[in-house]
């Protein structure tokens, strides 16, 4: 039935909006309208791409310009959640040349999730995502730096509707009135308490509140760790939790909700009108077109899950748990109260008393300076301690929860480069390990403590499947970053030796021959690895020795020395100065080649002496020492940047060899572009792998599943008996037809953790 909402706009009230249950009335006049543009969008019960379901959908069209008045632009259909319409909408809207969602993705799994069968899904072949309509279409400057963020609300707030939020405001204000009535039963229910002086404040005290959409959201972890919970407050506490759960949308009234989704849908289609355009404009369609093809690769691998070991987290919470509390109670026997590391007055009353002075902040780089101070190290410790226990262990354990499965989301549209990104990705590589552990190390060497020094290693959480899927396959593109830098400097016609010999014999002789290397085709690049029965290798420098890759984080930390005023007696192991400490090889490994490795790839995103000095916790002095050694390790990459910043600054954009273009209206942020192409052609490339690989698999009827990825790994759940598959893999991924410098691909395999993978040799396929 066609309705009136209450909320309308000048925009909204274009559309004709209906309430329905009946499939012929939405047939009827979509065969009269023809439409070629559709969208659809679900209303969930929560974000979980497997866990939660779907009870309302809007599905739409904008109708062709010839069939639009000035009253009507389009029709949009809201339905609650009913399988079999559900069904012939989606055969419906096969018909329709474009069919978009904003963050798509999460409504196919919404599809998949309501009960529609996988396959169908998987093969819908005109799904496109208007965040990568509008991701093409804006400037090449991320929200950090003062850009457009992409949340639906936002983007149509600003370009579409000024009063896009206002249905998103009905939704909120329903939803804390809601939560505000589950408070009130947990008020009443600790009423009898009050004499021993139980109420919803202590609660709070004892347990964190987390603020969501400006709510807040009751939880399980500790607060106030000094507050001794009655067991019978706990359990009252837990069993309102459990029975009244923070409010979902699928709560809040549907004729709220109606007018919400048909907003929703309405702006989604506006987007696009809006939007579209530029995407011809620029020439992206093409890449637009893959993106959509990617669409469906990631969604199949989204909903494989990773696998975890739920023992395991559950006791490393429990070991986390146990150490917080025993540095806790240290801290507080120390500073003579009790209080929570994120208190900054008590800490800063504290370092007052000590220092005679009060300090302005007591963040890390302060708590950092007085490291030898013992409340320093409980404090700076139980704050990593905190951040791991609720960013990861409790991370993985919530959504894991469900099935044994940590499900992520990969943002295909979030950065400006096209870098896919997602929670799994944010997941360190390093162990959290007792005090015990720190000093085992500090005198061991870095990862030598034993396991049971270990309190969490994210790693070790992930695990193969089993059964016929007992393997997991880590295929990891080499330093591909790196190497596409040194390419990009071979392609501007200034190679940069330091960076291409990295990878490559550049300019180096054949031993035997005299031939120089040559890197125009594959097989002519494969030879950068052949080697003489000596093991040494067969391309000569100019020196007559064999040709050894440079180790370009040591090289920049060695012209950061010498742009110190060191002297070099031995390169990379002894540097003397005439006023400063030594440096001996063990201190270069351990400090220098670190802060210049960080360097390298922070300069490679636009980093400066500023920004150096404040991440690596430097003095200026060494921050433009790290400049000055970069610039002279990497000549040409500094021509490079600055080839591409003065580009922008007259053409307004650059486009990477995927075709991206990054454009920018105001060309203050140029010098970021440089960076831009590096990433995002490597993005592109891995983007593409994904793709072909994906179709590889299939035409191959393997059973063999992508599981994630990475960074710059693709991780694959093996099925038994088709290991026959990894040449061909790596062979995807290392042929690259524009790249000059070889692309490495190296392979790894677990049966047991992540954190346990080991490094395989694999020839390619003849």
């Amino acid at each position: 039935m066609l309705i009136q909402p209450k909320l309308e706009t000048e925009v909204t009230k274009k559309y004709e909006k209906h309430w329905t249950d009946n499939f012929d009335d939405i047939e009827r006049l979509f065969i009269k309208d023809t439409p070629k543009l559709g969208v659809f969008d679900a209303e969930t019960t929560g974000l979980h791409i497997k866990k939660d379901k779907p009870f309302m959908w809007v599905f739409g069209w904008l109708l062709p310009k010839e069939k639009q008045t000035n009253e009507l632009k389009g029709r949009v259909f809201a339905f609650e959640h009913d399988l079999v319409l559900l069904v012939k909408i989606i055969n419906l809207s096969k018909e329709i040349k474009m069919l978009v969602g904003h963050n798509v993705k999460y409504d196919l799994h919404m599809l998949i999730n309501g009960g529609v069968d996988e396959e169908i899904v998987y093969d819908l072949k005109n799904i496109s995502d208007t965040m990568g309509i509008c991701r093409m279409s804006f400037d090449a400057v991320s929200a950090r730096d003062g850009g457009d963020m992409l949340g639906l609300k936002k983007v149509s707030e600003k370009y579409i509707d000024p009063r896009a939020a206002e249905f998103e405001k009905e939704v909120k204000k329903e939803l804390k009135r809601i939560n505000d009535a589950k408070r009130v039963v947990l008020k009443d229910l600790l009423k009898p308490y009050k004499d021993i002086g139980w109420g919803l404040g202590k609660i709070k005290e004892a347990y964190k509140v987390k603020k969501r959409n400006e709510m807040d959201m009751f939880t399980k972890e500790r607060k106030q760790r000094w507050l001794e919970i009655p067991k019978e407050i706990e359990n009252l506490y837990f069993n309102w939790l459990e029975e009244h759960p923070f409010a979902d949308y699928s709560e809040v009234d549907r004729n709220i909700m109606m007018e919400y989704v048909h907003g929703d849908g309405i702006y989604t289609l506006e987007l696009v009108e809006k939007f579209y355009p530029t995407v011809l404009q620029r020439k992206q369609k093409e890449l637009f077109e893959k993106e959509n093809k990617l669409i469906i690769e990631l969604l199949k691998m989204e909903r494989v899950g990773m696998t975890v070991n739920m023992d395991y987290l559950k006791e490393c919470f429990e070991k986390c748990d146990n150490e917080i509390q025993k540095l806790y109670e240290e801290l507080w026997n120390i500073v003579g109260e009790f209080f929570t590391v994120s208190q900054e007055k008590v800490i800063a009353d504290y370092f007052e008393k000590l220092l005679g002075e009060r300090p302005s902040s007591t963040d890390k780089s302060f708590l950092k300076k007085h490291k030898e101070d013992r409340v320093s190290q409980l404090i700076t410790r139980l704050r990593r301690l905190e951040k791991w226990q609720s960013t990861y262990i409790s991370r993985i354990i919530e959504v894991a929860e469900y099935d044994g499965n940590f499900y992520t989301q990969y943002g295909q549209f979030n950065t400006v480069s096209g870098r896919l990104g997602s929670d799994a990705q944010q997941f360190p590589k390093e162990r959290i390990l007792s005090e015990e552990g720190e000093k085992y190390e500090k005198e061991h060497g870095e990862g030598k403590a034993p396991v049971e020094m270990e309190i969490f290693s994210p790693r070790r959480a992930f695990i193969p499947r089993g059964g016929k899927y007992g393997k997991i396959a880590y295929f990891d593109l080499s330093q591909i970053e790196l190497r596409a830098q040194a390419n990009y400097t071979m392609l501007l016609g200034r190679p940069d030796l330091n960076l291409c010999r990295a990878y490559m014999p550049y300019k180096c002789k054949h031993y035997k021959t005299g031939e120089e290397y040559k890197y125009d085709t594959k097989i002519e690049r494969m030879r950068w690895i052949e080697k003489k029965d000596d093991g040494t290798s067969v391309w000569l420098m100019e020196d007559g020795s064999p040709w050894v890759p440079t180790d370009v984080h040591s090289e920049t930390s060695h012209n950061t020395l010498i742009a110190l005023a060191y002297k070099c007696a031995e390169k990379y192991k002894e540097y003397f100065h005439d006023t400063e400490s030594p440096v001996d090889e063990k201190s270069f490994k351990k400090f220098w080649r670190y802060i210049g490795k960080m360097f390298n790839f922070m300069r490679n995103y636009g980093g400066g002496a500023k920004k150096a000095s404040e991440a690596l916790e430097v003095s200026m002095e060494i921050a433009n020492a790290l400049v000055s050694g970069w610039s002279s390790t990497f000549p040409e990459v500094a021509y490079y940047q600055k080839m591409v910043g003065s580009k922008v600054q007259k053409a307004n954009h650059a486009t990477n060899m995927y075709g991206r273009v990054y454009y920018l209206s105001n060309t203050e942020k140029a010098y970021k572009v440089g960076n831009y192409l590096v990433q995002g052609s490597c993005a592109d490339m891995l983007k593409d792998y994904v793709v072909r690989i994906g179709e590889w698999l299939k035409q191959n009827k393997c059973k063999t599943l992508f599981l994630a990825n990475i960074h710059d790994e693709l991780q694959f759940l093996v099925y038994e008996g088709e290991e026959w598959i990894f040449p061909y893999i790596k062979q995807i991924m290392e042929d690259v037809d524009w790249m000059k410098v070889p692309v490495v691909v190296d392979l790894e395999i677990t049966e047991t953790t992540w954190a346990d993978k080991k490094e395989v040799h694999i020839e390619l396929p003849a």
